[in-house]
């Protein structure tokens, strides 16, 4: 067990920047050290079989690449010259192994460039999959409260959340947690919240005022055991965790706001709700709508600077995008926006429709019909030019096989944009200006 665990430190420790170069020129000097202890006469083993000193800048070249093994055997170099001065460089050996290290570095390269593509891709996917994963529960639990509460409650829970949505399109004000108040409020209505806070969290700690409160009870201690434990495992807990039954609180639920990628914006603290009202099914309702907040919140947040060129943009869809231009800048994985424009016929509504009803639902789409020249637009992640190609194709099968006619009779034209390009959003405003002003008789793309 000590063994692993002085493994585990080292590891941790290799991830820290710089580190990797104090291995690189550390470990040939052990290597001469050893070289020396071994064969006073012949340290660099110039004269064995095999150049077992070449054996360093080559797994460092492995490990880390080809500039550090070059540093690696850079060190060898600079050793010959200050320990054995005035006998003279052989060639061979120090140009073999150079080249041996600069193979190995460049084989290191590529793979390590393939591992952070897969591990970007996985990334993704997986913020992409719990992000559905919350739609779904929350769609789930939507239904059930609507059977529970339609005689009852006029007001359903996806109306609730479309107006939570609209609050936070309508915010312009700085803070990371904006219409906290509403969302309190919001809470207390469909989890029968009495008393409750919002607090923000930056900077790796709870800020001391709350942001929204609810209730006359305004005093909350931010070291509460429920915070901290809250804070600590990153899940909601309540008076019944079992790590907290000898634990002395002033609270019944925390509940961490974190978003899809994990990242912490806030807690929420309730200190009274009805008794009859905590259990698991509203511990569940609490913990997905925190959740729904907390995402909702980190994507106006990060697609604000998008929304600021396309103010009529979902902010969903801008922050999809703004993901996936990421994803291309660390890893090269293409994603690409293809935009159809529908001109003004007689057949135009339907033709719209029936595109729309055939969107894939990994892509996101954003549908524009407030105009005589209607727009689709669909971002289609991590699609090489052979997807786009085969969802054209598609789209004009079964525009032919519904209408009769081909994409031009039906005055439908296309254009993609591929975020590989720094001004992608740029040309995606410019299409949809361009095309707004254009008389609306057919027109295909080039």
């Amino acid at each position: 067990m000590l063994k692993l665990a002085n493994w585990q430190a080292h590891l941790a420790q290799a991830r820290r920047p710089g580190w990797h170069w104090a291995e690189a020129l550390g470990m040939p000097a052990l290597g001469l050290a050893t070289g020396f202890w071994l064969s006073p006469a012949d340290p660099f083993g110039v004269g064995a079989p095999f150049p077992w000193q070449w054996l360093v800048p080559l797994l460092v070249a492995l490990r880390y690449g080809m500039l550090p093994g070059l540093a690696a055997a850079g060190v060898l170099l600079l050793g010959w010259l200050l320990l054995l001065r005035g006998q003279p460089v052989p060639p061979a050996y120090f140009i073999g192994g150079l080249i041996m290290t600069m193979i190995a570095g460049e084989y290191s390269g590529i793979w390590r460039t393939r591992v952070r593509r897969v591990e970007e891709l996985n990334r993704y996917i997986d913020e992409r999959l719990d992000r559905l994963a919350r739609q779904h529960h929350l769609l789930r639990l939507s239904h059930e409260r609507l059977e529970q509460n339609l005689i009852s409650r006029p007001v359903t829970l996806r109306d609730a959340l479309a107006r939570l949505r609209g609050l936070l399109d309508e915010h312009t004000g700085q803070g990371s947690l904006p219409v906290g108040q509403s969302f309190l409020d919001f809470m207390a209505q469909f989890c029968q919240l009495e008393a409750a806070a919002l607090f923000e969290w930056r900077n790796g700690e709870l800020v001391e005022d709350p942001v929204a409160l609810i209730g006359n009870d305004a005093d909350y201690d931010r070291d509460d055991a429920l915070l901290r434990y809250a804070v600590s495992h990153r899940t909601l807990c309540h008076v019944q965790t079992d790590a907290l039954q000898h634990a002395e609180t002033g609270l019944l639920v925390a509940v961490p706001l974190r978003n899809s990628i994990g990242a912490q914006i806030g807690v929420l603290a309730i200190k009274r709700m009805p008794f009859f009202a905590l259990n698991d099914d509203t511990l569940q309702m609490i913990s997905v709508l925190s959740a729904y907040y907390a995402e909702q919140v980190s994507v106006h947040e990060l697609a604000a600077p998008l929304l600021e060129a396309l103010p009529d943009c979902p902010a969903s869809f801008a922050y999809e995008v703004f993901n996936l231009q990421r994803v291309q800048r660390e890893s090269s994985l293409t994603s690409t926006i293809v935009i159809q424009f529908f001109r003004n016929n007689a057949q135009q509504h339907d033709i719209f429709n029936a595109v729309l009803r055939s969107q894939r639902g990994l892509d996101q789409v954003w549908a524009i019909e407030d105009h005589p020249t209607r727009a689709l637009i669909t971002l289609m992640p991590l699609s090489t030019v052979k997807v786009v190609d085969g969802y054209l194709a598609r789209i004009e099968n079964l525009v032919q096989e519904r209408f009769g006619k081909t994409p031009a009779q039906a005055g439908i034209s296309h254009h993609s944009v591929s975020l590989a390009k720094p001004d992608a959003w740029i040309q995606l405003q410019g299409l949809l200006r361009e095309n707004r002003s254009l008389d609306p008789a057919p027109r295909v793309a080039a």
